[in-house]
């Protein structure tokens, strides 16, 4: 499997797939599983790739989740080696865009599931899937969920953790603030009319508000982002100023999201738009996964890391957020593993160690020997 599942890898990284145009990868991955004996392997009428492999017991089984789809390059003259090459290098790096994130995880699910047969069919079934557009927001996984709902018991995100179980992450976010002035030449310089000083007032309070939060989540992030102002001639103040805030949430509503943002607006001219939950586009606002850290699903990932790949680092939380928010929604225990150093996605210096590549593969092939561990 050790070997295979880095040629996998590098055939996947060598394929482009940026989101919504998956269809390519998502053939290889169909094909792959089929090759390694699937029971089943088809794309949906979403395009994501998805594959099982039958349990010799009745009953909900387990749910192994990655994406097919990548971010840009970037300026390709910054990369150390061609973003699709899939080049391996002298310390055991696989090199290119996607590699950590995510198809060095996704070759791990697919191999790792088909190894755990090799003396058998697992305990119970093992769904093994691939989703399209995780990158805008998720709306393969909004597709796959309700179709597996009733099939899975747990579902393990395959994004990259450096093998470490992960029990959670926040929520995300983007809200839009339009701050409103009376456009004026700029020798006036009338304070009360210009909204950039709205907006730097605003600001000040941001800086110092108590964020929420949540005793497994901890607390909020609210990052401005995306600044515009309605004019392009240095000597004319704005009519208009709109602000974008990035808020990776832990639990807050709609209206306690817009409760706080009066405030913080108090006495300033602004309007502020905060999109309803499963909102998505330039503004939207999903929930995270907050999963109990003594919950029996994340004490039984954690004795398999162990019983497999020896010590490691204590289950913690992703920085980022994953398609388990739309697992946990639909009231599937979720978790999370992967091989690969999440740091590096996005970047381009992305690579995935080959050493944990496989040793992801050994751990997916580990647990899915066991049935999942219910509450």
């Amino acid at each position: 499997m050790d070997r295979a599942v880095v040629d996998f890898t590098r055939r996947l990284v060598q394929t482009p797939s940026p989101s919504k145009r998956e269809g390519e990868l998502a053939a290889l991955v169909v094909a792959e599983m089929k090759r390694l004996g699937y029971d089943e392997a088809y794309v949906d009428a979403a395009g994501n790739a998805v594959g099982r492999i039958r349990g010799r017991e009745e009953g909900p089984g387990w749910l192994l989740l990655t994406h097919l789809d990548h971010v840009d390059v970037g300026d390709e003259a910054n990369w150390p080696h061609p973003p699709f090459s899939g080049h391996v290098d002298d310390a055991g790096r696989l090199w290119g865009r996607g590699a950590v994130d995510i198809k060095g995880p996704l070759a791990a699910t697919v191999h790792g599931a088909a190894a755990a047969r090799v003396e058998g069919p697992p305990p119970r079934d093992v769904w093994v899937a691939s989703v399209v557009q995780e990158e805008l927001g998720g709306a393969g996984a909004a597709r796959l969920v309700p179709e597996l709902k009733n099939r899975v018991a747990a579902a393990v995100i395959a994004e990259p953790s450096n093998l470490q179980v992960i029990y959670g992450h926040r929520g995300v976010a983007r809200v839009r603030l339009v701050f409103e002035g009376s456009p004026h030449h700029a020798a006036l310089s009338r304070s009360a009319d210009n909204p950039n000083f709205a907006l730097a007032r605003f600001l000040q309070r941001l800086a110092v508000a108590r964020r929420h939060r949540d005793p497994v989540l901890g607390a909020s992030s609210i990052t401005p982002t995306i600044l515009h102002a309605d004019t392009t001639s240095a000597n004319r103040t704005p009519g208009r100023v709109t602000l974008i805030l990035d808020w990776r949430t832990t639990g807050e509503s709609p209206e306690e999201m817009e409760a706080f943002l009066a405030e913080l607006g108090r006495g300033l001219e602004v309007r502020f738009e905060v999109p309803p939950l499963w909102e998505h586009g330039e503004l939207e606002n999903t929930p995270g996964v907050r999963t109990d850290p003594d919950h029996p699903l994340v004490r039984q990932l954690e004795r398999v890391r162990r019983e497999v790949l020896g010590p490691g680092p204590a289950p913690g939380l992703w920085a980022f957020a994953t398609d388990g928010r739309y697992t946990h929604a639909a009231g599937i225990p979720t978790v999370g593993f992967g091989p690969g150093d999440p740091t590096l996605a996005h970047t381009e210096h992305e690579f995935i160690e080959v050493e944990q590549l496989r040793a992801g593969a050994r751990f997916y092939a580990g647990l899915v020997q066991e049935a999942p561990t219910r509450a």
